[in-house]
């Protein structure tokens, strides 16, 4: 971890860490180095663990008669299918306002959207991992 000019970052972002302007990647880094101990909970632990193996509940995903490969690519359907959900259930809610609500609160079309090209993208993630799986 130490090659690399913010170590903590890295971990967390891989290669994307080395695109942050200095005025943000120093106070990321040193957020992240802070109270670093095995037991805390850290910003640099969560992203961590979030991005091997959590669910979507927030724990690792075990699952018996599961190889720990397969154990990830089901977390990684379980989460993408929990934002989905959270997506459609905004949708619903931004359609509700569009046709019966204030219309300082109606979002554009383009955000409207946009929600639903993300929905597509997420439905079409979980679609080729559970191929995968």
């Amino acid at each position: 971890m130490s090659a690399h000019r913010y170590p903590f970052l890295f971990a967390a972002l891989g290669e994307a860490a080395n695109q942050l302007p200095n005025e943000i990647a120093q106070p990321l880094e040193s957020t992240l180095a802070a109270n670093q101990t095995a037991d805390s909970i850290s910003l640099l632990g969560s992203l961590q663990r979030i991005g091997q193996s959590e669910g979507a509940d927030g724990q690792p995903l075990q699952r018996t008669g599961r190889s720990p490969g397969q154990c990830v690519a089901l977390s990684r359907i379980q989460r993408a299918n929990a934002g989905l959900t959270f997506l459609l259930e905004l949708a619903h809610a931004i359609e509700r306002v569009r046709v019966s609500g204030d219309i300082s609160q109606q979002l554009s079309d383009g955000a409207r959207d946009s929600l639903l090209l993300a929905c597509r993208g997420l439905s079409e993630y979980v679609d080729m991992q559970v191929d995968a799986a």
